[in-house]
């Protein structure tokens, strides 16, 4: 309950030695009644007692969700639904960051960020932190936007049982965009020479700014860069485009107030191989041996903790006879899905998604997007870089371009010419690269094509999922 949460904030609070805020002082208490928990799903007791939920709906300032803008830390809809407890903290994302305008412990100039990293259980504690922290920081690591479950025709879904011969690996988290995705293959060695991969980036990315420095930090790998430095398949300039870009971020990262710190050798080294000078020249041939050793060390914290995760793993093997997929009972499969998802609103989203991000707040949504802009971005730059790469590698990928939901985009002002913009700004850097692309963005309109603002849906992952096989047999 919120009151046992409490009892345990005020243990947590005291071994900072800070003092807790008593229960009479926290803002506006609301109950909300007839909850029944988990074990009563279970039992279902007709006579069981309904619990009530006080949650105290204490003032935030700008809350951000998996990188998008949401208001208050509450999905108040929730509250007259079944499962009332995930209206705390909008139930189970992935990450969340809250500016508190609340922190009794503010010191002036000084920015004080606490990282929770949680199950359901700590939504009904965390609310208490804004009274003490100017920043909260939630991490849920069982939430992935890779793994919409949900949906039928998602990739991880409909390939399960390798029923078209391979097996689908899913790489990458929110806000892994071209950057990051490029440092991971440059990191590769050889292992996807000559190989197919598929790659997918999101429009959301496409922002002036491209990717945002504690999102660039929180994915970074210093043995990946390391690694890259020492490919010989990548050219000198791939590599001082690739330093120059992390040199940059992790200067932006180290300026922005109560970041944990920045390794100072690898943002040295990124700066030397960025543009090298006599004395970082000198510098670099001094750290070289710290730099083998700290990349030493590293894989050997990667193995360790790879392997129990790898033998936790347990391999399918395909049909010996597979079976031919019937695309058109497939999609009608999708669409019947899609319908029993969708019943809350008239956008064609997902009903849990709809519900925690516009439901109520629909009407202050219009419009919102008047002035967003993504024709020009520092991502494209990052998409160069990442497909420049993959030719540099020999590797193979198919990239899929990503519409908007034009229904929603239209709703909010994002109008019609800037996405063309966007999308032409893409294909045009594909076809610059000779990049095999598979071109979605005719479907803005399509009915279950999105299952939210932004990600593909029913009948969007089903066209992925024939491109996936006609790429992986060279249909």
């Amino acid at each position: 309950t919120t009151y046992g949460a409490y009892l345990a904030y005020c243990e947590f609070i005291e071994s900072l030695g800070k003092t807790p805020v008593p229960l009479e002082e926290m803002a506006n208490p609301t109950e909300v009644t007839g909850f029944y928990g988990t074990y009563f799903s279970k039992a279902k007791l007709f006579n069981a007692v309904p619990d009530v939920i006080t949650y105290y709906d204490i003032p935030v300032g700008q809350v951000t969700v998996n990188g998008q803008p949401s208001e208050g830390i509450y999905a108040y809809d929730r509250f007259a639904l079944r499962d009332k407890y995930s209206g705390l903290m909008q139930g189970n994302k992935g990450f969340m960051e809250i500016q508190s305008v609340t922190n009794r412990d503010n010191v002036e100039g000084r920015t004080s960020r606490i990282l929770v990293i949680k199950d359901s259980y700590a939504n009904s504690l965390i609310p208490y932190l804004l009274y003490h922290f100017d920043e909260v920081d939630v991490l849920d690591p069982r939430n992935s936007e890779l793994r919409t479950t949900e949906i039928s025709t998602h990739p991880a879904n409909f390939f399960a049982g390798k029923r078209a011969g391979f097996q689908v690996d899913l790489i990458g988290r929110g806000s892994c965009q071209s950057l990051i995705h490029a440092l991971e293959l440059a990191a590769s060695g050889d292992s996807l020479a000559g190989k197919k991969i598929v790659l997918i980036t999101s429009p959301q990315s496409f922002v002036p700014e491209g990717i945002a420095p504690d999102l660039f930090y929180a994915n970074f790998s210093c043995e990946q860069y390391l690694a890259a430095l020492e490919d010989e398949d990548l050219s000198d300039e791939v590599k001082a485009t690739l330093s120059a870009r992390v040199a940059e971020l992790l200067a932006a990262y180290e300026q922005t107030d109560g970041t944990s710190p920045v390794d100072p050798a690898i943002q040295a080294l990124a700066e030397h191989r960025a543009s090298p000078t006599p004395l970082s020249a000198v510098c670099n041939v001094l750290m070289t041996p710290y730099y083998v050793l700290d990349r030493c060390l590293l894989e050997l914290k990667d193995m360790a903790d790879s392997r129990p995760v790898l033998a936790s793993g347990v391999d399918t093997a395909a049909p010996e006879e597979m079976v031919p997929i019937d695309w058109q009972a497939e999609e009608q499969a999708a669409v019947a899905q899609a319908e029993q998802m969708t019943t809350n609103n008239t956008f064609g989203m997902e009903n849990d998604y709809y519900t925690t991000y516009i439901g109520s707040r629909l009407e202050r949504q219009k419009d919102r997007d008047a002035e967003l802009d993504y024709s020009v971005s520092r991502e494209y730059e990052d998409l160069q870089l990442l497909f420049e790469i993959c030719n540099e590698k020999g590797i193979e990928p198919l990239f899929i371009h990503v519409p908007l939901h034009g229904t929603w985009s239209d709703y909010t002002g994002f109008t019609e010419d800037r996405r063309s913009q966007y999308y032409e700004n893409v294909r045009a850097i594909a076809m610059e690269y000779g990049i095999e692309m598979l071109d979605l963005t005719g479907y803005e309109y399509e009915p279950y094509f999105m299952c939210d603002t932004m990600h593909l849906g029913w009948k969007g992952w089903l066209a992925v999922d024939r491109a996936l096989i006609d790429f992986y047999y060279d249909r």
